[in-house]
């Protein structure tokens, strides 16, 4: 016997149906798989943004270490030119070239005959010993 007429439509409503849920669900399930990426992608964003700063502050840091250790070894170099040696037994001592030692003595603090050397005072750039040395050195090198 055939289907009536009605029970056709009706089952191939529920089938429309059966399909629409699932393109449904399927899309809420996309639409759900998109978000998480967008928050993934945030995150991703955001972390990427703190290690940049903390690389800045971490490279800042580093320089004024570096800065502090360069000031070490200009009072280093400046402290062995109060004692009295010369240039080239000074790059000699340091495994430095004569220029180099000269370099470190132009960031030198200046000494002054009346105030004797100040190992700790940055508030000049040359030290007066070093024009004395300067054409002696520049003829040997």
């Amino acid at each position: 016997m055939a289907q009536r007429k009605s029970a056709t439509k009706t089952e191939a409503r529920e089938r429309a149906r059966r399909a629409a849920a699932e393109s449904m669900a399927r899309e809420q399930r996309l639409l759900e798989l998109g978000e998480e990426f967008f928050v993934a992608q945030g995150e991703a964003e955001q972390i990427m943004e703190t290690a940049e700063q903390r690389i800045a502050e971490i490279r800042t840091k580093a320089e004024q270490e570096a800065a502090r250790a360069k000031e070490d070894q200009v009072r280093v170099v400046a402290g062995m030119k109060a004692e009295r040696v010369t240039v080239p037994e000074i790059a000699q001592r340091l495994e430095l070239s004569a220029a180099a030692v000269r370099a470190f003595l132009k960031d030198a603090p200046v000494r002054t005959e009346s105030e004797g050397f100040d190992n700790r005072s940055a508030d000049h750039t040359a030290s007066p010993e070093v024009a004395e040395d300067a054409p002696q050195e520049t003829a040997g090198v």
